[in-house]
């Protein structure tokens, strides 16, 4: 995977005790990071974390400000820990822990064989959850078949998610039993002509209603802080899946990793009548917005476009133009940020419109998510309007440039056009960067954005890494506190091994050298 360099043995005292002072690991009350670059302050080299804060920036000469411990970053980049500012936190953890089958990156044949290999590890009848295929990378570029997923789990009900979980395909006995059948039986028309492939809402509920216990879900959200950590991640903002958004703000503190908690807006009228609201809660977790969708994805040729895809189609709205005015004048009123997918252009002109004509409260910075085909004058109405972006510079590496899907299905004009972030940056809207665990990896985002293959896509190196780092922060309306390498605000900071000199073509190659959090290491890479 680029952006995470090469495979390293790590110390197994980076993580496990890590609430736990241990000078061996730099968990020192007071810890000085020195001979290294300082992110956003030339000539200075030298950083002291003290208290949970960042105490003083300095050069290491001039180092004032005594601390128990210091750490030589050997020429290092000190930089803001990365905001994922859109990840599916536990999904993440349940595939790292295996509960989930990862299919991301494997062949179609692989991905059936890993299917067949669950299925024969699991009792008769226990659940198989896979995710992460992408048929857009085959050589035949079909999805994958409820009968191949008969064929290797006859007795075992499968669920295949598609990398962007917007479909899914499942095997028989998943179609026929509990608890799927109700919610297919619910949603009329939400079985494909495949008789397997599951679409849009009917997919997403289908996926909530086969979640392991909670013990599970729990090792899952460590898994995940984990993986985060080592990624450089210090805070995320991750979506509930269907799971009770209270169980993340619970997890926050014991897991190290500051959440932003964005539950599904079916959920706002509990939520408003407990007088929760975005920004509510801790240093540790916060309430951010209610999550809604507008359409599909372009990769599930379901996201709302108004050129047809040159496989047939325009995707689907999937509310009207007055549900969606009415959900986010509710959500607006109650003092929430509403968190909206919108990919195609036909969505992002119901979004934008919905909002100037419900005039919504720019302070609450609304959120338009992926915003993938967005045009300049949708762009600048957005910025009118007070709107944010959080966009998925991985999405173009993944799936835009020569050959790629985009290409295919959109064709070259529009594919040149797709994922605008320089469009947004030039017009002055705020941007911040998220993965969409497709894959977890600020490292991959950055160097997706800078060496994108279009010029409406591609930023520089400071603005990237702004956008990882700053961006998020703004989203979540903690740029006070977070985001920027500044006296007072909080130690969660980043170590990278860089190449400054030509870091545009080595961005793919940095590496995460260590990670820390409230001023203690919850990451350090060591090279055996």
């Amino acid at each position: 995977m680029e952006g995470q360099g090469e495979q390293r043995m790590e110390s197994s005292e980076t993580w496990g005790e890590m609430m736990q002072p241990s000078r061996e690991m730099g968990f020192g009350l007071s810890i000085a990071l020195r001979g290294g670059s300082i992110w956003g302050h030339p000539h200075r080299d030298a950083v002291v974390l003290r208290g949970g804060k960042i105490a003083w920036i300095g050069p290491s000469d001039e180092l004032d400000c005594p601390a128990e411990e210091t750490i030589d970053v050997r020429g290092g980049v000190v930089a803001p820990g990365f905001v994922d500012a859109h990840v599916h936190l536990a999904q993440t953890g349940l595939a790292d822990i295996g509960w989930h089958v990862d299919l991301a990156g494997r062949s179609r044949a692989e991905a059936i064989a890993a299917v067949r290999g669950a299925a024969r590890g699991r009792g008769a009848g226990e659940w198989v959850v896979a995710t992460g295929w992408d048929e857009s990378r085959w050589p035949e570029a079909e999805a994958l078949t409820r009968r191949e997923l008969d064929r290797v789990a006859p007795r075992n009900p499968v669920l295949a998610v598609r990398v962007d979980g917007h479909v899914l395909v499942a095997n028989s006995p998943a179609l026929q039993g509990a608890p799927v059948a109700a919610i297919l039986a619910a949603r009329a028309g939400a079985v494909g002509r495949n008789a397997g492939r599951v679409c849009e809402e009917a997919a997403m509920a289908a996926v909530a209603a086969v979640q392991p216990d909670r013990s599970t879900i729990h090792e899952a959200i460590r898994a995940a802080a984990r993986l985060c950590h080592r990624l450089g991640i210090v805070s995320a903002h991750t979506m509930c899946d269907g799971l009770e958004p209270e169980l993340f703000l619970e997890a926050a503190e014991a897991i190290a990793l500051r959440l932003v908690v964005n539950p599904p807006i079916e959920l706002l009228g509990r939520l408003a009548a407990t007088g929760r609201k975005t920004g509510v809660g801790n240093d540790w977790a916060t309430w951010g917005g209610v999550k809604l969708f507008l359409d599909g994805s372009i990769g599930a040729r379901n996201a709302a476009v108004s050129e047809a895809y040159r496989s047939g189609g325009r995707g689907a709205l999937l509310w009207d133009d007055a549900g969606v005015a009415a959900l986010i004048r509710a959500a607006d009123a109650a003092g929430w940020q509403t968190i909206a997918h919108a990919i195609g252009d036909r969505a992002i002109e119901q979004l934008v419109t919905a909002h100037e004509a419900v005039g919504t409260c720019a302070a609450l910075r609304h959120r338009v998510e992926h915003f993938e085909l967005a045009s300049k004058e949708q762009i600048a109405r957005a910025e009118e309007a007070g709107l944010c972006a959080c966009m998925q510079p991985n999405f173009v590496g993944n799936w835009s440039g020569a050959g790629s899907l985009y290409e295919r299905e959109l064709g070259s004009a529009r594919d040149r056009r797709s994922d605008p972030h320089r469009w947004v940056v030039d017009a002055g809207m705020a941007l911040g960067f998220g993965s969409d665990g497709m894959p977890i990896s600020p490292l991959y985002g950055l160097g997706c954005a800078v060496r994108a293959p279009h010029a409406a896509q591609r930023l520089s190196v400071e603005e990237a890494v702004d956008a990882y780092t700053a961006g998020g922060a703004f989203l979540a309306h903690d740029e006070a506190d977070a985001g920027t390498i500044d006296v007072g605000k909080r130690a969660d900071v980043v170590v990278l091994e860089t190449a400054m000199d030509d870091a545009a073509s080595e961005i793919g190659r940095w590496t995460v050298e260590w990670t820390f959090v409230d001023g203690k290491c919850v990451y350090h890479r060591v090279v055996t």
